[in-house]
């Protein structure tokens, strides 16, 4: 152990003072066949805590976690379209229930070689993490042999790679200690390593893939949020994400990339309503629905309408989610003609007993935002001759509401895991499929959902998810909204754009070109 931080702390020394080889020591070139090409040496400023750590599985701050993928690689992570990157991994190979994962030649900044070993020992410590424990759900053991980790799984999953984004770092240095007894940062494999006062991220010159033009990043120390606007405002951050976040944001003069969330906002339905347990009623109401008004009015432009149950840039399901963007009215009008509500009864289609039906859309009134959106959904529901009253309740209110089941509509929101996972939400029994209801076959007996017999049938490899979109939107157990987007600040210095993404914010940064 002692042999451990004495290494770290020399080699770091000697980074600082004369540039050497040794600790990810810069060398000025980035690794490829023709033998190296020289790098610029741009320097930039990015915010940070210093009261928080730099381990990526106890960091509490959003700043430290997102320059933690500057400093620790993953195996793999995923695209603004969540298509995998590959990053430690070589190679994955997926067959049934066991993902097995090949490594290419790496090494940590201490120059010692990147083992699977060292991947299982961090998969333990996701496993553990609230940040990454709840995305490795699936996985029941991980092994190494030779190069290659072997992950077991309790059910196949075909977009189990994009749940491999989890920081690798070497072995037991998460436990070095400095001879205070102030915790050492854990020894990484990333594009950068941090400087001995923690002041600075270095560029890794051994860094195994490309490597960019910024050479050093000095780090501003944000307390609070109030000196993180400040820093953003002033122009003295050169890189800031503001996540989904439309109210009170810290902007910066400059440029914006859009980052692609899996923020899933819907109209959940209580199917114990005898009314709403019709397929013709959710039909209708989605077919009122402005989804494209609702992002630009509610969201302010950063949200994307949803086409179906899943995120619109999965190319996969694209071709088979129609939902439109805008309203129809003429389908609206049909469907809830085909459940006997076609009479014009002061704006509303009644039956022919001259009742039209009354909803409620519950919302959480602690969200702005969703807020907004609830009452767009109700004035735009009325134009299709739909009532819909919008009540709201403080979030306590709300969950009580939910978990009770005394609601008809509400607007919700769920983060769906990067492997597309929609379980929870429209399987009876999930933790959010608040109001949906249990199958059951023409004798009334319990039979599975179609959503329900879908999932499973995807999970055994027999369907793709394709065909699950689908089928979601033949049973529509929800009305989907839209998917909120986050937002990346960075400054007009950098004049290529920027490919952030929900895996890693810095996605591209070995990419950026200065002015």
């Amino acid at each position: 152990m002692k042999k451990a931080i004495c290494a770290v702390i020399c080699a770091v020394s000697l980074l600082l003072c004369a540039a050497c080889a040794g600790n990810g020591g810069e060398t000025g070139k980035a690794p490829d066949e023709s033998g190296g090409v020289q790098l610029k040496d741009e320097k930039i400023s990015l915010i940070y805590c210093s009261g928080d750590s730099f381990n990526p599985y106890t960091a509490k701050t959003k700043y430290n976690k997102e320059l933690s993928r500057l400093i620790y690689d993953p195996l793999i992570k995923y695209d603004n379209s969540f298509e995998p990157v590959y990053c430690l991994a070589q190679s994955a190979v997926l067959s049934g229930k066991t993902c097995t994962v090949t490594l290419k030649t790496a090494s940590w900044t201490d120059n010692t070689a990147v083992t699977a070993d060292d991947v299982v020992y961090s998969y333990n410590l996701a496993k553990k993490s609230a940040a990454y424990g709840s995305a490795l759900y699936e996985v029941t053991s991980a092994a190494a042999a030779g190069n290659t980790v072997t992950f077991t799984l309790n059910a196949a999953d075909p977009y189990f790679l994009n749940l491999l984004d989890f920081p690798i770092l070497k072995a037991g240095s998460d436990t070095l200690r400095d001879s205070d007894g102030i915790e050492i940062p854990p020894i990484g494999s990333g594009r950068y390593y941090l400087s001995e006062d923690k002041k600075l991220l270095l560029r890794n010159g051994d860094y195994f893939g490309t490597l960019g033009e910024v050479s050093e990043i000095s780090l501003l120390d944000v307390p609070d949020e109030a000196s993180a606007s400040h820093y953003v405002e002033v122009g003295a951050a050169d890189v800031y994400y503001a996540g989904e976040t439309v109210e009170n944001v810290a902007r910066m003069s400059g440029r914006r990339a859009d980052v692609n969330t899996n923020n899933f906002v819907y109209i959940g339905i209580n199917a114990a309503n005898g009314l709403l347990d019709s397929g013709y009623i959710r039909y209708a109401i989605s077919a009122a629905i402005d989804r494209a008004e609702i992002c630009h009015s509610a969201y302010y432009d950063n949200a994307t309408p949803a086409s179906g149950f899943f995120n619109p840039v999965i190319k996969e399901t694209a071709a088979v989610q129609s939902l439109k963007t805008v309203a129809d009215l003429q389908i609206s009008v049909e469907n809830l003609g085909k459940i006997g509500y076609n009479i014009s009864d002061n704006g509303y289609y009644a039956n022919a007993s001259g009742k039209h039906p009354v909803f409620t859309l519950l919302v959480n009134s602690d969200n702005p935002s969703r807020v907004a959106a609830a009452n767009l959904i109700a004035n735009q529901c009325r134009a299709a001759g739909i009532e819909i009253k919008v009540i709201m309740r403080d979030y306590a209110g709300y969950v009580a509401a939910l978990e009770s089941g005394n609601f008809q509509l509400y607007l919700g929101e769920i983060r769906v895991l990067a492997n597309m996972d929609l379980y929870n939400l429209v399987v009876p029994g999930g933790s959010a499929a608040y109001g949906v209801k249990a199958g059951a076959d023409e004798s009334g007996a319990a039979a599975p959902t179609v959503c329900q017999s879908m999932i499973a049938a995807y999970k055994n490899g027999e369907c793709s998810l394709s065909d699950l979109a689908g089928a979601f939107l033949t049973e529509m157990p929800q009305i989907p909204v839209c998917y909120r987007k986050g937002m990346l600040f960075y400054t007009s210095r950098i004049e290529s754009d920027a490919q952030p993404s929900l895996s890693d914010i810095y996605l591209s940064f070995e990419n950026y070109k200065f002015k």
